[in-house]
């Protein structure tokens, strides 16, 4: 890693994990479902922490959140908390670590969802490198046409349109707001969590409990 000044923030959204992934609730209970979530959210900083200290491009990590047990667990991380006053859906949550963003001097804001099923580093990398313009947008679109990656420069670039075919939402608004919008598919990026098709492989390592979690 250079020694610069990081412009990029990465951020990760996470809500109370006993209310995350409920589209797994038919076949797992909610204890699951959370154990789930909590291992994903784990593996993401994990590798984020590990990318930072790879990757040529330098960046801060942050969490935003509006769960106090998160919070208390990533006040233990060398990550930036970004804490709600109260969970208002992704869009609400994405919006805040905008604006945290810029009053921090950010200039490029990079969402990554907490759920990815196998983050890749060099993929990541690749990435974070598309994201040259001053006013611009990468998108890495999921399998189900949602938003997987995305990298705003500035952060407040778009308004946040997560949600059913985000993927186009957000790609119609770059073209409404005059934004370089650079599509950037990554087979590792692209798979994330959300149903059970999803676990595959990974169902025995993501359900297996940990008791300590302030190694994140």
């Amino acid at each position: 890693m250079n020694g610069s000044v990081p412009n990029t923030l990465v951020v990760v959204p996470v809500k109370d994990f006993a209310k995350a992934k409920s589209r797994l609730g038919p076949h797992l209970d909610a204890v699951e479902r959370a154990t789930v979530a909590a291992n994903l959210f784990t593996q993401t900083l994990h590798f984020l922490q590990d990318a930072q200290k790879q990757c040529s491009i330098t960046f801060d990590i942050a969490v935003v959140t509006s769960s106090l047990e998160i919070a208390s667990t990533v006040n233990e991380c060398p990550v930036h908390l970004i804490l709600e006053g109260q969970e208002d859906g992704l869009n609400s949550a994405l919006t805040t670590a905008a604006l945290w963003a810029k009053a921090h001097g950010y200039e490029t804001l990079c969402v990554l969802p907490a759920d990815i099923a196998a983050p890749d580093f060099d993929e990541f990398e690749r990435l974070l490198s598309m994201s040259g313009s001053p006013r611009s947008l990468v998108l890495c679109p999921a399998h189900d046409y949602g938003t997987n990656v995305l990298i705003a420069t500035p952060p407040d670039a778009v308004t946040f349109t997560y949600g059913k075919a985000s993927f186009q939402k957000h790609q119609a608004q770059a073209a409404e707001r005059g934004l370089d919008c650079v599509i950037a598919p990554s087979s590792s990026f692209s798979k994330d969590i959300d149903y059970m098709e999803d676990l595959a492989d990974l169902q025995p390592r993501l359900l297996a409990k940990h008791g300590d979690r302030r190694a994140v």
